[in-house]
């Protein structure tokens, strides 16, 4: 392999070429902008440490400019340079100040960016594409005219023919400026580092196929549906589906079962599916399964509702496959749009939007479930976790099959809790039109089944003011479970036996939660009452002083004092919030609905 590195010396307008040895480190400084030439690309660091310019075979991939936005280069309050330039190798060059260490590996076939932030800030790492990169393919498969925006961990770019591989990525997004430039960033928290590796290529024959297809797609103006959102009669059908033997799992079945076309293809969804050893010709319940965000089809958790007695299904709600890990997933080629939100999509058809596809997905899944000769069709209900629940609690107020549902962390009006900056920043007749298609707010209402909020005080995401206004829509009974700064993530939303306990009160005549009767609050004094068929033998008040973020606000619990079938506390001084949580004897929680206390 032959390498040749050239150093242009800015000051004297001098070039120097060498095509079989490396600058010496002394001559890397900060006065000097170094090119680097591999057989498949040439890239320039230019004198404070950003990387101006890489091309692929004479081809331009980054914006080059005299001042940032270009290249690839850090942000920190305000984009900044590293004026300590050194070269310990031919491959290597390393750019340093107070702030950060910028490390460059040029090998054969790829260049490593590593970065350590210094600082206890966060450090963002930037990239500014030219203008005629012309698509991007991201982590779930789906290649895009750019520019695009989403969170994700691999792209590739292509321009004429070319490609651009970049790993270990945070999200894209765009247009910035005048020249509508796609940008690429990666945040670093303080005293932390990361590395991102570009690797250039050529893209084959099908590669190209994708680009010019994402090139010369016109989404059609996006309109309001005339009638129901979903069609709910052609999807009560049951799907048809085939094995997924590649993706088999112990004790569960790996399938795809067909769903509704996007972009005009056809698209399939995979999903594992299990049944609960019984008896032959025992029927049993089920339950549907939606995963959050950065998750997949789940075989341990259909596993986990067979251990219950359930028939389950876990089913990929963003088209793609089991593997990869979070972030990092598989787009099936058969699979529909990818997530979360689809805020970027809102302009796209809205049967082309992933918020349309996901609750179809769960939607076929219970059609599905209720086929199956040996499940109660009259006893299916479903449960998510984060965007999960959100999806849960979307499919609430659209498919009345289901018997209850079970929400975790999810809930609907986005424009009041963590997420309003995604649809707020859509401007306003976006943002509407998201939150009248894609909210949960837009269907909760129609909610038939009696519904389990799970959740807990601090949620980062689905603050407790979203979260209420989301379970008082319904007029069907309503159940909380808001544990004290529970944690948020898919092992521990699918954790809480109080799911599982409520699902039984449901459709296996199992023992039902503690229900809420009454509250009041009067003079600094709070009582409930409630009713039980399970002794209860612990009682909390859940307070905070604070206002402000949900998400910061610092919860006390303390004893409250139960008496028969009531359940009493005084409220602390300074209390702007409180709650009661019931703990029965086994050890399942039930909450009653937070209140504001206006002094």
């Amino acid at each position: 392999m032959r390498y040749s590195v050239k150093t242009t010396v800015i000051l004297s307008l001098i070039h120097l070429v060498c095509n079989t040895c490396c600058v010496a480190a002394s001559d890397a400084g900060k006065n000097s902008t170094t090119i680097f030439t591999r057989e498949k690309y040439t890239a320039t660091v230019a004198a404070d440490g950003s990387m101006t310019s890489l091309k692929i075979d004479g081809k331009e991939f980054l914006h080059e400019r005299g001042s940032n936005p270009r290249g690839v280069y850090l942000f920190q309050g305000k984009a900044f340079g590293l004026e300590n330039i050194s070269q310990p190798d031919k491959d290597r060059l390393v750019a340093s100040n107070e702030q950060a260490v910028v490390t460059y590996t040029f090998k054969a076939d790829s260049i490593d960016w590593n970065v350590r932030n210094l600082t206890k800030k966060k450090l963002t790492l930037l990239i500014a594409f030219a203008p005629d990169v012309e698509a991007v393919r991201h982590a779930t498969g789906l290649y895009e005219k750019i520019p695009f925006g989403t969170s994700v961990s691999t792209t590739t770019w292509f321009k004429a023919g070319l490609k651009l591989n970049i790993d270990n990525g945070g999200r894209i997004w765009g247009p910035w400026g005048d020249q509508k430039l796609q940008i690429w960033q990666f945040d670093i928290k303080g005293k932390e580092e990361h590395t991102s590796i570009f690797t250039p290529g050529i893209a084959d024959k099908d590669e190209l196929a994708e680009v010019k297809v994402a090139l010369n797609y016109v989404a059609e103006p996006p309109t309001d549906p005339i009638g129901p959102m979903w069609d709910l009669s052609k999807l009560s059908k049951a799907p048809a589906m085939h094995p997924a033997e590649v993706f088999k799992a112990d004790g569960v079945d790996a399938i795809f079962y067909e769903s509704l076309s996007y972009r005009g293809h056809p698209t399939e969804t995979f999903a594992y599916i299990g049944m609960p050893d019984v008896p032959e010709g025992t029927k049993v319940p089920g339950i549907v399964l939606i995963h959050g965000g950065g998750g997949t089809a789940f075989a341990d958790w259909v596993r986990l509702w067979n251990s219950r007695g359930y028939a389950a299904i876990s089913m990929d709600t963003c088209g793609c496959l089991p593997g990869g890990g979070h972030g990092k997933r598989i787009h099936h080629t058969k699979g529909g749009p990818g997530g979360w939100g689809g805020y970027n999509q809102i302009d796209w058809p809205r049967t082309d939007q992933w918020a349309y596809h996901a609750i179809t997905d769960v939607i076929l899944a219970n059609s599905l479930l209720r086929s199956l000769p040996d499940v109660d069709k009259e006893r299916i209900g479903v449960t998510g976790i984060s965007w999960g629940g959100y999806l849960c609690s979307m499919v609430s107020g659209v498919d009345s099959r289901f018997k209850f549902a079970a929400p975790v962390y999810g809930c609907g009006f986005t424009t009041e809790h963590a997420f309003a900056r995604s649809v707020l920043g859509l401007g306003e007749e976006k943002a509407d039109r998201w939150m009248r298609w894609w909210d949960p707010s837009a269907y909760l209402a129609n909610a038939k089944m009696p519904m389990l909020w799970v959740s807990g005080s601090n949620d980062f995401a689905y603050t407790l003011n979203a979260l209420q206004k989301s379970y008082q829509l319904p007029k069907t009974p309503h159940t909380l479970c808001i544990r004290l700064r529970m944690p948020h993530g898919q092992g521990q939303g699918s954790k809480p036996e109080e799911i599982a306990a409520f699902a039984d009160s449901v459709v296996k005549q199992g023992a039902p939660l503690v229900k809420f009767k009454s509250q009041r609050e009067k003079d600094g004094k709070v009582w409930a009452t409630f009713e039980n068929s399970v002794p209860v033998v612990k009682a909390e008040l859940n307070y905070t002083c604070d206002t402000g973020k949900w998400q910061d606000r610092k919860w006390v619990a303390l004893p409250a004092t139960i008496q028969g079938n009531k359940v009493t506390a005084t409220l602390p001084e300074g209390t702007k919030v409180y709650y009661i949580n019931l703990v029965d004897e086994r050890k399942l929680v039930v909450s009653s609905e937070h209140v504001e206390v206006t002094q």
